[in-house]
This record gives structure tokens, sequence and C-alpha cells, in this order.
């Protein structure tokens, strides 16, 4: 089996678009042995977006997904574009035209299928990380309180840490989710029954069309993993958050108890893609998974985590089939043991 470094060095022969900036020339469809295999290099297509002379970013061809995803699984995306800015994604936006467009966070909670992503990926991880120092106040019954702005690419964990800077409570329990302050506005991300939606004061989203709106929370359902807006498709840039304050020494335990828990019950050094399934009303996923004796089962290299029934994890180099393959295999299983049937948390996209 390959190292990285070297199934790396591979791709970037055989797809030389990977991890290069536009525009790129054609290349000679000349042959080269690389660790004993004859390759041919594939001949790349020259700027096909008018828009990217505007564009300040960066914008891969053929990014291989797995790269980017938590569970390390997926193939090819058609363009990757990492945008420097709003400016940036409102000329995306505007210019794209039909290419179909994804918009990606830090990868958790994704499963990309094996022949990739069409169209456009956008991802926020390099850009959109400020945060802005609290701004204090009192609530109607003159408690402190206080609003923090963060941009979308900033990790959630990450917040509930700066928060816990400033005595600010609310967030503690989600300090150990990986994914992005937008991906969490999106999905309403939770953990041990506390959610992100209570929290947002506002959000700052890129409409389809290009434009730049602001709602307020109130404007957004928060639901269970899923946040509805006013309409659909625009990408949140920004959000702010309002905290009440709290005891320093309360939230840092909270904090520590919570991280600690998670990592003695989760898979947190085999990539894996966080929760599978959601929690039916007044039960666990993982509790019925493991009852079930679904525990260790494997599809390929992908595998049910022996630590936590609701994970499934990468031994090796599973593909988006074998996770597919035994998602299905769990669900049927569940339902013939106990008659629920578990609904995915897990987003699948591409083909």
């Amino acid at each position: 089996m390959l190292s990285e470094p070297w199934k790396r060095r591979l791709i970037n022969f055989t797809h030389p678009g990977v991890g290069q900036r536009f525009p790129l020339g054609t290349r000679l469809d000349l042959p080269k042995t690389v660790l004993g295999r004859k390759l041919r290099q594939r001949k790349i297509m020259t700027n096909p977006f008018p828009w990217l002379s505007k564009f300040k970013g960066e914008v891969r061809r053929d990014e291989i997904m797995s790269l980017h995803t938590s569970i390390r699984v997926g193939g090819p995306a058609d363009f990757f574009i990492l945008p420097k800015d709003a400016l940036d994604l409102q000329t995306v936006l505007k210019a794209r035209g039909d290419t179909p467009l994804f918009v990606l966070g830090e990868g958790t909670n994704l499963l990309v299928k094996d022949r990739g992503i069409r169209g456009i990926v956008i991802s926020l991880k390099e850009s959109f990380k400020a945060v802005e120092p609290p701004v204090f106040g009192k609530t109607a019954e003159n408690k402190d309180k206080a609003v923090i702005r963060v941009g979308a690419g900033v990790k959630l964990s990450y917040l509930a840490k700066f928060a816990a800077r400033y005595s600010l409570t609310g967030i503690e329990h989600l300090v150990g989710i990986p994914g992005s302050i937008g991906g969490a506005v999106t999905m309403n991300a939770g953990a041990e029954g506390t959610e992100i939606g209570p929290f947002i004061k506002s959000v700052t989203r890129i409409t389809p069309d290009g434009e730049i709106e602001v709602l307020k929370g109130e404007d957004i359902t928060f639901l269970y993993r899923k946040a509805v807006f006013p309409s659909e498709g625009g990408i949140v840039i920004e959000a702010e958050l309002e905290f009440a304050k709290g005891d320093t020494k309360a939230i840092h335990e909270t904090m520590n108890s919570h991280l600690a828990r998670r990592s003695s019950t989760q898979p947190l050094t085999v990539p894996n893609s966080g929760s599978i399934f959601k929690n039916p009303p007044g039960d666990k996923a993982g509790r019925l998974i493991e009852a079930a004796g679904l525990k260790g089962t494997t599809f390929g290299q992908a595998g049910v985590s022996l630590k936590h029934a609701n994970f499934i994890v990468n031994k090796g180099d599973a593909s988006a089939e074998n996770v597919l393959d035994l998602i299905d295999h769990i669900q049927k299983t569940v339902e013939e043991n106990s008659g629920v049937k578990l609904e995915t948390e897990i987003v699948v996209v591409g083909e």
C-alpha cells in the first residue's frame, strides 16, 4: 500500500491541475514511469471561466475530495475554489450560470461519493477567519451579556474557547465539534442537549445571485440538525452570537469534562465523519446499533467503531460505496431488531 506522500505525488502527476492555480496551459500526453508504473498525463483545458481574471483566491482543477473530508473518502471535484473574501464569492455566484455549486466547511458530517462532485466546490476553510472581541451589554433583566461577531470559516471549537476567555457561557458542550461556524449554523450543530441555534443573533449570507443579506436569528427556524432559512441556496459568511456572562472556573471545568468524555467514548484518532445517524426521539442511535450486534461490522475498509456504534471509521482505503453499503446494512438490521428506522445525519453528495 502506498504511503500518503506517494499517493499525493501520483495524483499530482496524473491530475496535473490538482493544487494548481488557473490559468493552466495544455500539456503533452507523454508517458512517464513512476514507481514502476507507466502513467500518462491527461491534457488540461485552458481557463474555462472568464470571470477567474477577477478572482483573488485560488482555483484548483480535479481536486481529490478525500483530502478535505474528515473520513478521508471522496472522488475529485471538477473545480475547487478557495475564495479570499466576500467579493470573490460574489464574483463566483454572479457569473457561474447553471454550473452546480457545493459549499464545503471543514468536511465533517460529509460523505463525498467515489466519482466526486461535478461543478464547483467552494471551501471557506482558508478565509472568513475573523473573530471580533465581545461587545458587552445588559439584558432586559439587567444581567450581563455579550455579542461576538465571527467569520464562517472559524472552527466552532475555537469559538467556544474564545468565549470562555471572557467568561461567556452557553456553548461549552460544543467545544468538541470539529466543524466550522458556517456549517454549524447551517446544520444547527449540537451536542449533549446544546444546539447553536438559540445563540444566533444574526447571520450574514451571500444570496445565490451574489447579493449580501443580513438575517436576524428569529428569521431562521432551527430544527434538529437543520436550519431553515427564508430562502435556499445562500452561503453563510458571518454570524453574531449572544451569550450570557458565567463563572469562568465552571465554564472551563465543563469544557474539560466534555472533551475528556468525548475522547474516551469517540474514535477521534481514526478518520470518521462524526455521528452517522440522528438520535430517534427518546433514544440513542448508538445504543440501537450496539443492541443490534453491529459494533465492529465492516464492509470493505469501512467499519462500525468499537468505541461508539454511531460512528463509521475508515480503516484504510475505504470507498464511499463501502460506507453507503454499511449505512444501508445498519438501517435494515436496526429496523429488524427494534422497529426503528434510523435517519442519517451525515450529508451525502456527489456521484
